[in-house]
């Protein structure tokens, strides 16, 4: 499927198109980009990928304490 083709996809709460780049110790490693706000960011984990998405659609914004991440909010 083309970017033309998913861009046209939407959910309901967000769009979330995630390419994965390489797969190293057990894990993804690749980008993901916010398709309604145009905002692309790297991701090292799968578990940093489900934060980053996450933060993105948590309405109060990321939670304090644990591992500063860069979000597809800033």
């Amino acid at each position: 499927m083309g970017d033309a083709e998913l861009l046209k996809k939407h959910g309901d709460r967000g769009t979330f198109i995630v390419r994965v780049q390489h797969r190293q110790h057990s894990s993804w490693q690749g980008v993901v980009t916010w398709a309604e706000q145009q905002k692309t960011v790297p991701f090292r984990s799968a578990l940093e990928l489900l934060k980053l998405i996450d933060g993105a659609l948590d309405a109060d914004g990321p939670e304090d304490g644990g591992e500063q991440i860069q979000t597809l909010t800033e």
